[in-house]
C-alpha cells in the first residue's frame, strides 16, 4: 500500500504545483519540480516513503514523452536543418567540455576526475524540459523549436561515448574499440530502426487498428515504445534514447496522428511522476552549505553553454528570433546529467559532497530553465524596436509599383491558399511569412512572398503596405496580431483589415483595436457540421441554407452592412438553390412525340422551360417554339424540384 499511498502524494503536489504556476504564467513543469523538492526527502513535512520507486515509474514518463517528441518531430524536419543540429550540436559539446571542466576547477576547487565527469554531465540540454516548456508556450513545430530539440538530441546521443571513455580512464579497459562500441551501437540501432522498423511497426498497429478497440491500440503503442527502449538499454544504451528513436520511425507512419493524441494523456501522468522526482533530487541542506559555489556551477554552466548554443546557430544562417530562443530556452541540464554523475560516484571519482553539489546545480537548472525561455519574447520585442531592421528577403514581387493589393501578414498554409485564390481573380498581393520552412514552401509553389515579421515597418514597407486595400492577418490573437495591428496602423491609418480570430475572446481584441472584419474557423466549421446534419435529417436545402446564411450574417454583420449586395446574395443564392437542372427522356409513345413545343403546352401544364434538346449527340440550345420532339430525345429543363417531379412523371416510360 505504500506505493499507492506515494502515488497519492505525488499526484496531489503536483496538481498543486501545477494550479500556482499556471496562475503565475508560468510552465507547468516548475510547479512539478517545486512540488518535488517539497515532498522529497530532504525537507521533512509531508514526504514520500520510497523515493526509488518513483524513480522508476518517472524513467517510464520520460521514455514516454520523449517518444511523443519522436512521433512529431518528423525525420523529414531533422533532414532540412541537419547542418546545425548535427555540426553545431557537436561543436557545442566540444567547447562545452572546456567550461564544464574549467567551472568544477576553479570556481569549486574540485580535482581532475570530478571535474571531467561534471563536464561530460552538463554538455547536454533536457530534451524532455524543452520540449515541455515549448508545448505549454505553443511554439511546437516552429523552426526554432525544431533546431533546439535537434541539437539538445544530438548532444544525448554524444555523451553516452563520452562517459564511456571516461570509465575506461579510471580503470585499466581504456581501448579503441571500447570508446567507439557506444558510437557503433547508436548507428546500428538506428539502421535497425530506420529499415525494419519503419516496415513493422506500422504493419502492427494496422494490425491492431483493425480491431477498432482504442484501448487495445493505446496499449500496442505504448508496449511498443517501452519495450523499444528496455531493448536499447540492454545493448547498453539509454532507455530513453529507445523510446524516442521508436516515435521518429512511428511519425513517418500513417498512425502518427492518431498514436500521439492517444497517449498525450498517458504521457502527461507519467511525465508528472518524472518532473516530481527530479524535485525530489534537490538536498536544500547541500545547498545552504555550499550555495555560491552551486549558484556560480548552475549559472556558469547553463549561460555558458546559452552563449554557445547562440553563436552556432547565428554562424549556421539561423537569424531572428532563434540564436536569443537558444541562448535562454536551452539552459536546462539533461536528465542524462543524472545517470553519468551516479556512474561517477559508482567509480569512485567523485565524492558524496561533490555529486550533491553537482546534482543540485543540474536540478537549479532545470527549474531556472523555464522561468527564463518565458523571457525570450519581450527581449526579442525590444530587440525588434531598438534594433536596426534585418534585410527583407522576397521572391516574385513585381518590378512595378504596388498598389490596390492585399497583403497577407502572417504567412503559414492559411496565406498560401489565399494567395493561390487571389492569383486566379488577378487580384495583386504580397504575403508576409516571419517563418523560413514555410518561406520555402511559398517558393516552390511560385507566389510573391517576403520572409519577415509583418510587425516591423522595414517588411511592411516592403510589402509596400502604405497603397494597399485590404491587410489580411492570418495568425490569431495569441500569436502576436495585436502587435502586427499596430504596426499595420502606424503606416496606414486607413487601410481595412481582416483578421482570423481563434476563439471569441479573439474577437473581443480584435474588436478592442479597430478590426471590424474578422473569421473565426470554429464558427465556420459548426455551419458546415450543421449543413450536413440537417441534410443526413432529410431538412429541405433551402430551408437549411437560409437558416445558416442568417446565421453568418448575424456573426458577419459589418461586412454586409459595407456591402449590401453580399447580403443580398444570401437571397439570390437562396432563389437559385430552389431551381435546378433536370433531364428527362422522350420514350416512345409519349404524348409530346412529334409534337411542336408550342403545341406540347409543357410550359403551361408543368410549369417549365426546355432549355435544351440532345439529339443524336448534338446539343440544341434554347429550342424555338417550332421544334418538334421526337422520341430518343433529351429535354433539359430548369424547374423547381417540385416542378421536375412532375415532369418526370410526364415523361416516364409509357
Amino acid at each position: 500500500m505504500e506505493i499507492a499511498i506515494d502515488l497519492i502524494i505525488v499526484v496531489t503536489a503536483g496538481l498543486i504545483g501545477g494550479i500556482v504556476t499556471r496562475k503565475l504564467n508560468q510552465p507547468l513543469i516548475f510547479g512539478y519540480i517545486i512540488a518535488g523538492i517539497i515532498i522529497g526527502p530532504y525537507t521533512g513535512g509531508v514526504s514520500i516513503s520510497d523515493p526509488d520507486q518513483i524513480a522508476g515509474l518517472a524513467e517510464i514518463g520520460a521514455a514516454l514523452l520523449l517518444f511523443s517528441l519522436g512521433l512529431e518531430f518528423s525525420m523529414k524536419s531533422i533532414a532540412s536543418i541537419q547542418g546545425v543540429t548535427v555540426g553545431g550540436g557537436a561543436i557545442q559539446v566540444f567547447i562545452t567540455l572546456f567550461i564544464g571542466y574549467g567551472l568544477a576547477r576553479w570556481v569549486t576547487g574540485w580535482s581532475a576526475a570530478p571535474s571531467m565527469w561534471y563536464a561530460v554531465s552538463i554538455v547536454s540540454s533536457s530534451t524532455s524540459v524543452i520540449m515541455k516548456t515549448l508545448a505549454s508556450r505553443g511554439q511546437l513545430g516552429t523552426l526554432s523549436s525544431r533546431v533546439m530539440l535537434g541539437m539538445s538530441i544530438v548532444q544525448d546521443i554524444l555523451v553516452l561515448p563520452l562517459m564511456v571513455l571516461l570509465i575506461g580512464l579510471q580503470g585499466t579497459e581504456l581501448t579503441v574499440l571500447g570508446v567507439l562500441s557506444p558510437v557503433f551501437k547508436v548507428v546500428a540501432f538506428t539502421s535497425v530502426m530506420v529499415f525494419a522498423g519503419s516496415r513493422v511497426i506500422p504493419q502492427v498497429l494496422k494490425y491492431v487498428a483493425g480491431w477498432e478497440s482504442q484501448e487495445l491500440f493505446i496499449l500496442s503503442v505504448t508496449a511498443l515504445g517501452l519495450c523499444i527502449g528496455y531493448i536499447t538499454y540492454a545493448f547498453g544504451l539509454s532507455f530513453a534514447f529507445g523510446a524516442f528513436m521508436a516515435g521518429l520511425v512511428l511519425s513517418e507512419s500513417d498512425y502518427s496522428k492518431r498514436t500521439l493524441s492517444d497517449i498525450s494523456s498517458l504521457r502527461d501522468v507519467f511525465a508528472l511522476l518524472f518532473f516530481v522526482s527530479i524535485g525530489m533530487l534537490l538536498d536544500p541542506t547541500v545547498l545552504a552549505s555550499h550555495p555560491l559555489a552551486t549558484a556560480l556551477l548552475m549559472l556558469g554552466t547553463t549561460l555558458g553553454r546559452g552563449a554557445i548554443l547562440s553563436a552556432l546557430t547565428y554562424i549556421f544562417g539561423f537569424r531572428n528570433v532563434i540564436p536569443l530562443a537558444a541562448f535562454l530556452t536551452m539552459t536546462p541540464i539533461s536528465e542524462i546529467a543524472f545517470i553519468v554523475l551516479q556512474a561517477a560516484v559508482t567509480t569512485g571519482a567523485m565524492g558524496k559532497t561533490e555529486y550533491s553539489v553537482a546534482l543540485n546545480a543540474v536540478v537549479l537548472s532545470m527549474i531556472f530553465g523555464p522561468v527564463v525561455s518565458g523571457l525570450v519574447s519581450p527581449i526579442y520585442a525590444l530587440v525588434k524596436k531598438r534594433g536596426s531592421p534585418a534585410k527583407v528577403r522576397s521572391i516574385n514581387l513585381p518590378k512595378s509599383h504596388l498598389r490596390d493589393h492585399v497583403v497577407l501578414a502572417g504567412g503559414m498554409s492559411l496565406a498560401r491558399y489565399l494567395g493561390v485564390l487571389l492569383a486566379r481573380f488577378e487580384i495583386p498581393y504580397v504575403i508576409i511569412e516571419p517563418n523560413h520552412a514555410e518561406f520555402l514552401k511559398g517558393k516552390e509553389q511560385g507566389l510573391t512572398m517576403l520572409l519577415g515579421d509583418p510587425a516591423q515597418s522595414v517588411v511592411l514597407e516592403a510589402a509596400e503596405l502604405a497603397d494597399a486595400k485590404l491587410a489580411v492577418i492570418t495568425t490569431s490573437a495569441g500569436m502576436g496580431t495585436v502587435e502586427v495591428i499596430r504596426a499595420i496602423r502606424g503606416q496606414n491609418p486607413d487601410v481595412q483589415m481582416l483578421a482570423w480570430a481563434a476563439d471569441e475572446e479573439d474577437i473581443d481584441i480584435l474588436k478592442d483595436h479597430g478590426v471590424n472584419h474578422f473569421v473565426e474557423p470554429d464558427f465556420e466549421a459548426s455551419i458546415e457540421m450543421a449543413r450536413q446534419t440537417l441534410a443526413l435529417f432529410g431538412v429541405k436545402a433551402t430551408a437549411a441554407h437560409r437558416e445558416l446564411e442568417s446565421l453568418r450574417c448575424s456573426m458577419y454583420g459589418p461586412l454586409f452592412e459595407q456591402f449590401p449586395e453580399y447580403g443580398d446574395m444570401n437571397g439570390l443564392q437562396s432563389s437559385t438553390n430552389r431551381l435546378a437542372l433536370e433531364w428527362v427522356y422522350v420514350h416512345p409513345g409519349n404524348p409530346a412525340e412529334g409534337r411542336r413545343l408550342d403545341e406540347s403546352r409543357l410550359r403551361e401544364a408543368l410549369g417549365i422551360s426546355i432549355i435544351a434538346v440532345r439529339r443524336g449527340g448534338e446539343l440544341v440550345s434554347n429550342p424555338g417554339g417550332d421544334f418538334v420532339l421526337r422520341s430518343g430525345d433529351y429535354l433539359g429543363v430548369v424547374g423547381t424540384p417540385d416542378e421536375n417531379r412532375r415532369l418526370v412523371e410526364f415523361f416516364k416510360k409509357p
